[in-house]
């Protein structure tokens, strides 16, 4: 069995150009959230190419 450890997760938040972009820990390129579909109609959002949600990534993130 492993040893036991501990892990702090960092994330940093940058709204840019309507859009959340997520520095996670170490890793260089943010993450974009944005909305598409219904949630771009439910919350007014501006036109442009649909760009995955964190509601998006948390049902992936728990599916896989």
């Amino acid at each position: 069995m492993a040893e036991p450890f501990e892990y702090i997760s960092h994330a940093r938040l940058v709204y840019k150009d309507g859009y959340r972009n997520t520095y996670l820990g170490d890793v260089p390129e943010p993450v974009v959230y944005g909305v598409q579909g219904k949630l771009r109609e439910y919350y007014g959002a501006k036109e442009g190419p649909p760009i995955a949600s964190t509601l998006d990534h948390i049902v992936a993130a728990v599916a896989g």
